[in-house]
Formats: C-alpha cells, structure tokens, sequence
C-alpha cells in the first residue's frame, strides 16, 4: 500500500488519500516507526520523502493528548471512522498504554473506530475500553502468512500468523467485530488458506496485492487469485472487498458494486 496524504499529521484527525483511502475516511497516527521490522513495509519509503533521517525501526510515540482531544472535539459528530493508523501499529512492541488512552479520547466523543495491528492478542489488554464503544469499534490484523517460518523472515519483530488469529478469535467471541486486511499477498496460496482459517469468525475482510516489490508482485498470477479468494469467501460467507490495485487484474470473475465499494465496510 502507497499513502499519500496531504500532509503528514501526528496527533490530529485527517482524511488520507490515495490507496490509504480504501481502508477509512478518517485516521490518526500517533507513533512514528514500528518494531515489527516489516521488510514489505511502505512507511518509510514514504517519509524519507519528508525527513532523509528518519529512521522506522525506532518507534517514537510523539503522542500529544492534548492534541488528540482537541481534534476529536473539533471532529465530534462527524459520523466519519476513524483508522488507527498508518505510520505505526497502535499496538507495536513498544507500546505502553498510549493506546487506550487514545480509545478513551474518541470514546468520550463519540467517535467510531477502526483498528488495524498485527498484535490483536496484546489489544485484549484494552478490552474493555474497546467494549466500551458498543458497535461503534472494530479490530482488524494484517495477515500475510499462514507460518510462523516465513513471517519470521519478512516480518520479523511482529507476532505469529496463530497469534493474530487467535487474538481476532477471542474478540470475536467478546462481540466486538472483526476484520482481516490481506495486503501485501506475497505468497497467493497462503492467503487463500488463511481465508479458510478465519471464515468462522471474521465478519469481513479487505484483499489487496503486493505492489512494486523487488519485482515479485510482476511473477504472480494475479487473476488467479482473485479466483481463488472470491471463491472461498462466497463459499464461507465473508464479506469481503477487492482493493482498487487487484481488481485491475480480475479476468471474468463477477464482482458486486458493493465488493467494489472502498466504504462498503465503514462503521
């Protein structure tokens, strides 16, 4: 995924553009970096654009509250989702309880949520604030592998394809919603299995590709695995949207203008 953005905001509620865009109408980034050493990873590429010195792998949590609160009030009644985030995982390694207190911010004004991590099990320390919100939250994971082996070569600090599962499962079963981004897909096959891991539980999920990476999204059949994943979704009922940058390569395979739609799924 490419961001582009107007600016980069740290703190303040802003609407992303571009890919960015088909994840939520709204974001708020409050950590510069992430620890999950992610070697797909599309942030810092983007902000050395900004700053030749920036360093991602150091995770800096710039987090102003007060700035968040007076952006969430600003923004009050907006009726808008709000992602957490783009330019770090809100619940990263190094995070403390930044977090909840971030939830507690956009709770106390009503604001709907979206959380994206790729450390659902270590969200549940936050469980109750997120129930807090009432169905006006959901928890989502990145899912790129379906073993531990591999995910540990491309993504190194972050926790297990189990642990991810696992974590979605147990919120699942609290009721709160739950969502699976499969972007980047590396290895086609493996997402496919992972749709079938989740199918029981997951209420919908958004599949992209890989894009521009050291020439391995060129050697994937791109076609086929929109066949592949469509399939299995219907066959299991999930819910699911194809990203603007796959669908480009859908051969035959009927798609709804609802799987079509980047605000399909927005709370």
């Amino acid at each position: 995924m490419v961001l582009i953005l107007n600016k980069i905001t740290m703190s303040t509620i802003y609407e992303p553009m571009g890919r960015a865009r088909e994840y939520s109408p709204l974001a708020l980034n409050y950590f510069k970096g992430c620890d999950h050493g992610c070697r797909y990873c599309y942030v810092p590429i983007m902000l050395c654009r900004y700053n030749s010195k920036y360093q991602h792998d150091t995770v800096v949590p710039p987090v102003t509250f007060n700035k968040i609160e007076e952006s969430a009030r600003k923004t009050k009644g907006c009726n808008k989702q709000i992602l957490l985030s783009f330019t770090g995982d809100p619940y990263c390694n190094a995070e403390k309880t930044e977090t909840r207190t971030v939830l507690e911010i956009l709770n106390r004004y009503n604001h709907k949520v979206s959380i994206l991590t790729k450390d659902p099990e270590k969200a549940l320390k936050d469980l109750d604030v997120i129930k807090s919100f009432g169905k006006r939250i959901k928890i989502g994971a990145t899912l790129t592998f379906n073993n531990e082996k591999d995910s540990k070569i491309w993504e190194t600090g972050s926790p297990t394809p189990e642990s991810r599962i696992n974590g979605l499962k147990i919120f699942a079963e609290n009721g709160i919603k739950t969502w699976a981004s499969f972007e980047p897909v590396i290895i086609p096959e493996q997402s496919v299995d992972l749709l079938k891991r989740i199918s029981m539980f997951i209420d919908h999920v958004k599949i992209g590709k890989l894009n521009n990476y050291k020439g391995i999204d060129k050697a994937i059949d791109w076609s086929k695995f929109i066949f592949n994943s469509v399939t299995v979704c219907r066959e299991r009922n999930i819910p699911f949207y194809i990203k603007k940058d796959l669908a480009r390569h859908n051969n035959g395979v009927y798609l709804s203008e609802n799987e079509l739609d980047q605000d399909y799924f927005n709370l």
